[in-house]
């Protein structure tokens, strides 16, 4: 390359080859340095502005759909309509020969001011003297534009210049490469590779900044948890590559109804579920979210249907803290709707659930509904028995606490054990949904790990873990006995479902409570009892349980926390 010794403006560095090499050596220097897309996109653009020595310079996006340039980055002298990350900067290329033929043929060009044509006019608006603009080229394809102007102080850009344009574009092509493949890594990191959606990392990252927000300002947090109907079914009869493309067309709809909520995260979690997180927007618009996901999948063909639970901050009687309780939340209302067969979501919170082939039924007036599942529910925790064969007693009894409790959307359950021939009942673990109606974390007493009661004072939990039985009280209920009654009372829940077992290693009971938004627990005293005693007698191991650290109890039954087994 010839070096050019014509005079320059003010300031202007010397633009011999050396400087010119030096200054394609900073742009790789930069590019070497930088990882994020954004910030390798501004930083680029800092550096060929003073290699061409120009007063402002723009990079560009080509888009093949629109016809058009989307400018990324504006550095240096901006004009009066410029911004440096400007978000609505268009250039339709019909409008502009000299970018069409950028397009068309890779052929860099300049302008002047004082010319004729659509960049003359933009360069006297923008009180510049004139243009270079060139392609930027990967995988030899036009990925963008550079496009650098000057200043009337300044020598005028001019066809003899292109070429070192063009070496410049090329650094920055190279720039591109490198910040397209960190922004790979980035997507592999959050997206899940069969649907392209997002995955659990990502649900993680934005429900932890959406809770930070929400403790801060208020700003509602939901979460609309669905699962696919059936899928195992449609991969045992038709093989995994159909319920492969099942996944995708679902996450097509999941996709599409998260643009329902500005801003919604569509994810992929598991193998058929699915969520959607909403930030910033009334839980109502959760809701609607879950009835457009419910809505595409129905009219899917050969749709197996989903089953959707919606969780909101802004829809729930108590203060939701943390993501993983809005996710427990959501989860048994998922649940509910699975079990309902609804064709709509169930909202965590709301007493009502649409069955298949009707409108929303007051929960209350399904005894009769519940009592049918019970084969189904007791199926499908043998199953999961099944699944922890070679886990101990306790493992297994959690396990059955925690099926329960997503069962009729319980509010806790509580475990304790009773050592062979003693009377004294200690509290072992537990896992709290919502606290009672009348206190809240702080206003719930306190307990020491392993504290006991006497079996003496609670006779009807005394039965159940002796004899093996189960029972349940339902505050106000004739006949309740006072002792249970009473913690009912205390704990500020509604209603408690219990069963107890006993055997050469000891007794176990559970207790699930409920509040006025669970589902009525009639019937399932049975079921929980046979759950209970599987758990027991099909334990791998008979050891003593493990007490957990303390969590607020319920007075006069100290309990503990544990993490449960999740379905």
């Amino acid at each position: 390359m010839a070096e050019d010794d014509e005079a320059t403006g003010a300031g202007e560095p010397a633009t011999g080859d050396a400087a010119r090499l030096r200054s394609l050596l900073d742009i790789a220097k930069v590019i070497g340095a930088t990882g994020r897309f954004e910030d390798l996109v501004e930083l680029t653009a800092e550096e060929a502005r003073r290699a061409l020595d120009a007063a402002s310079l723009s990079l560009s996006r080509w888009d093949r759909e629109s016809g058009t340039f989307r400018t990324l980055v504006n550095v240096g002298l901006l004009g009066p309509s410029e911004s440096r990350f400007p978000s609505d900067e268009v250039y339709p290329v019909s409008h502009w020969p000299a970018a069409l033929a950028l397009v068309e043929q890779r052929k860099g060009h300049v302008a002047t001011a004082d010319g004729t044509g659509e960049e003359a006019v933009l360069l006297r608006e923008l009180g510049k003297d004139s243009l270079i603009a060139t392609p930027i080229v990967v995988e030899a394809r036009v990925w963008g534009q550079l496009s650098a102007t000057r200043t009337a102080g300044q020598r005028r850009f001019s066809t003899a210049d292109l070429d070192f344009a063009n070496a410049v574009a090329t650094q920055v092509a190279a720039g591109v490469v490198q910040a397209d493949h960190f922004a790979r890594i980035e997507r592999l990191a959050f997206q899940d590779p069969l649907t392209g959606l997002a995955n659990r990392r990502a649900v993680d990252q934005r429900l932890e900044e959406a809770m930070v927000e929400y403790t801060s300002s208020g700003a509602p947090v939901s979460l609309v948890l669905a699962d696919i109907n059936r899928l195992k079914q449609v991969n045992d009869s038709f093989g995994h590559d159909a319920g492969d493309r099942l996944i995708v067309a679902v996450a097509d709809a999941v996709s599409r109804a998260s643009g329902v909520a500005p801003g919604g995260l569509a994810a992929r979690i598991g193998g058929d579920e699915f969520c959607i997180v909403v930030s910033g927007s009334a839980g109502s618009v959760a809701v609607a979210v879950a009835e457009e996901l419910c809505r595409l999948v129905d009219s899917q063909p050969m749709s197996t249907g989903v089953s959707c639970g919606v969780a909101s901050t802004d829809m729930l009687p108590g203060r939701v803290d943390a993501p993983a309780r809005l996710f427990r939340l959501a989860d048994a209302a998922q649940y509910r709707a699975k079990r309902a067969g609804s064709r709509r979501p169930v909202v965590a919170g709301q007493v009502s659930v649409e069955g298949p082939d009707g409108p929303p039924v007051d929960r209350r007036a399904r005894r009769g509904r519940l009592a049918i599942d019970g084969s189904v529910v007791l199926e499908s925790g043998l199953e999961m028995l099944d699944v922890l064969a070679s886990s101990g007693p306790q493992a297994r009894v959690e396990a059955v606490a925690d099926h329960l409790l997503l069962l009729v959307d319980g509010a806790a359950w509580w475990v304790s054990y009773v050592a062979p021939g003693s009377d004294q009942l200690v509290g072992v673990s537990s896992s709290v949904q919502r606290f009672g109606e009348e206190l809240d974390e702080d206003g719930v007493a306190q307990g020491l790990p392993g504290a006991t009661f006497d079996l003496d004072d609670f006779p009807v939990s005394a039965d159940a873990v002796r004899r093996a039985r189960a029972f349940r009280v339902e505050i106000g209920a004739e006949g309740n006995d006072p002792a249970e009654e009473a913690v009912l009372v205390t704990a500020g829940y509604s209603g408690l479902l219990a069963a107890g077992v006993t055997g050469a290693a000891g007794g176990w009971l559970v207790e699930i409570y409920t509040d006025s938004i669970s589902l009525p627990s009639t019937g399932f005293e049975p079921v929980l009892r046979a759950l209970l005693a599987l758990a027991v007698t099909g334990a791998a191991e008979q050891r003593a349980p493990v007490v957990a650290s303390t969590v607020p109890a319920q007075p006069g039954k100290v309990v503990t926390q544990k993490t449960p087994p999740r379905r």
